[in-house]
């Protein structure tokens, strides 16, 4: 058998919002507990830097980046293992986590994992969107908080909240932006007003969204129902053209484009654990199947966070405690809350979700955003496959995106679909005129991330099953 490092009641992964609930709440009623993350620092990505940038504490991050402090310092009594700079590569059938870490590989015993890797961006395949010079507005954002730059005179384009915090904290900086181009249409904002009542319970997180949107308004061009976008450039971006309803097709010049579609759950781990996952139409990706604690198809392992439903920063931490007592119930009842306290919790994660229905509708991408528009624009980043390659790959022997890898090998690079994932599904789906379901996701395998060869001889024993 491979060698294992100890063995841990509870190993929680990702050590973002609710990954550090989980692991605190679990530390604190006495289970051996591990927590391991990839970053070298504590915080995911909402509380990126934050131990570094709390003390300097620049105004234009905002209240809701330093609302993490608490959990932080929190964090500063956490009675458990902590493993920065860890990457989790698989979860095998028997529960242990195969990780490398200071450049070996090993594997680590476990009684139940709580998986908190978050959401990543959706890929926003327009035409250029390649192009140095672009990248998303998360990406921009991570400049802002781990190393205080940015650059000048961007464009950001898409939708949702994040466009716009990211946009407002880049004008508090100091750093010009060129314009803000909004995709949201008059049919997202239909669909979303039926849920509008729902969202006045989150009264703070609307004045938020609109306090940015006044800054955005204030101090740059502010562009709504933009239908259609292109990125022009030989060997980088030079400049941004789009089109607008009723309106004539317009063009920017700018050397910096951010791009933003909203996010999606992070389900490469999930997928690869062979857990089960459903299609969500309303938010149009692939999420894992959990119960109201978090629990997924293997009653060992739980998703906390985003990973599980986009919710937020403040739902995301609710949901790692709740995972985390929901194991406890289940090694140490004696150590559990009581149930008043755990009904307390569930029924503010529904407060917290109050805006959800509405803001999910809202900015839910349009198949113009969703879909390459022109021939040549690249699918697959990985493997360099365009529309017109995917294209050429369907047919009656394709089926589904496993299908298409043999023809076009789209999918087959080192990320394993992260980025083309839903836009393979969906032209597949397009063109069989089948539902997205039906059409079904990458088959994930291990290792969800590169590891090395010398990493894997590190381990002692047969490869991990």
């Amino acid at each position: 058998k491979a060698m294992t490092i100890n063995h841990y009641q509870v190993a929680v992964i990702g050590a973002g919002p609710a990954g550090l609930r989980a692991a605190i709440t679990a530390a604190k009623a006495g289970l051996t507990t591990l927590l391991i993350d990839d970053q070298p620092a504590i915080g995911g990505q909402v509380y990126r830097n934050l131990a570094h940038n709390k003390d300097a504490a620049p105004a234009y991050l905002g209240s809701g980046y330093f609302a993490g402090t608490r959990l932080l310092a929190t964090f500063s009594q956490f009675d458990g293992v902590y493993w920065p700079q860890t990457t989790v590569w698989q979860i095998t059938n028997d529960r242990q986590i195969a990780i490398t870490r200071n450049g070996s590989a090993a594997l680590v015993d476990t009684d139940h994992i709580v998986i908190a890797t978050g959401a990543i961006e959706r890929a926003m395949p327009v035409s250029g969107w390649t192009l140095p010079g672009v990248m998303t507005v998360g990406g921009a954002q991570t400049l802002l908080k781990q190393a205080a730059v940015g650059a000048e005179d961007a464009v950001f384009v898409g939708n949702g909240p994040l466009l716009y915090l990211t946009a407002a904290q880049y004008i508090r900086a100091g750093l010009p932006v060129r314009a803000v181009l909004d995709t949201t249409g008059p049919k997202a904002w239909r669909a979303a007003a039926i849920h509008a009542a729902l969202a006045l319970f989150q009264p703070a997180m609307l004045t938020k969204g609109l306090s940015w949107l006044s800054t955005i308004r204030r101090h740059t061009r502010y562009v709504t129902g933009v239908t259609a976008v292109r990125i022009s450039g030989d060997d980088a971006a030079t400049a941004i053209s789009f089109d607008t309803a009723g309106g004539p097709s317009e063009t920017i010049d700018t050397d910096h484009v951010f791009l933003h579609q909203g996010v999606i759950p992070n389900i490469n781990l999930t997928m690869a654990t062979g857990l089960d996952h459903v299609w969500d139409r309303v938010n149009h990706c692939w999420r894992p199947v959990v119960d109201q604690t978090g629990q997924s198809s293997n009653p060992a392992i739980y998703i906390a966070g985003d990973g599980g439903g986009i919710a937020g920063a403040a739902a995301a931490a609710l949901s790692g405690a709740i995972a985390a007592e929901a194991i406890i119930r289940r090694v140490k009842p004696a150590a559990a809350a009581p149930l008043t306290a755990r009904l307390g919790q569930r029924l503010l994660l529904l407060h917290q979700g109050a805006a959800r229905p509405f803001l999910d509708r809202l900015y839910h991408p349009d198949p113009p955003f969703r879909l390459p528009l022109s021939d040549d624009t690249i699918v697959c980043r990985c493997e360099s496959v365009t529309k017109a390659d995917i294209a050429a790959s369907l047919g009656d022997a394709v089926a589904g995106p496993n299908q298409l890898k043999a023809f076009c090998r789209a999918g087959m690079g080192r990320c394993q679909g992260r980025s083309c994932g839903l836009i393979v599904q969906e032209m597949i789906a397009k063109d069989r005129q089948q539902t997205m379901a039906d059409t079904g996701y990458y088959r994930v395998r291990p290792p969800v991330k590169p590891v090395t060869l010398a990493e894997l001889a590190s381990l002692d024993g047969p490869w991990p099953g």
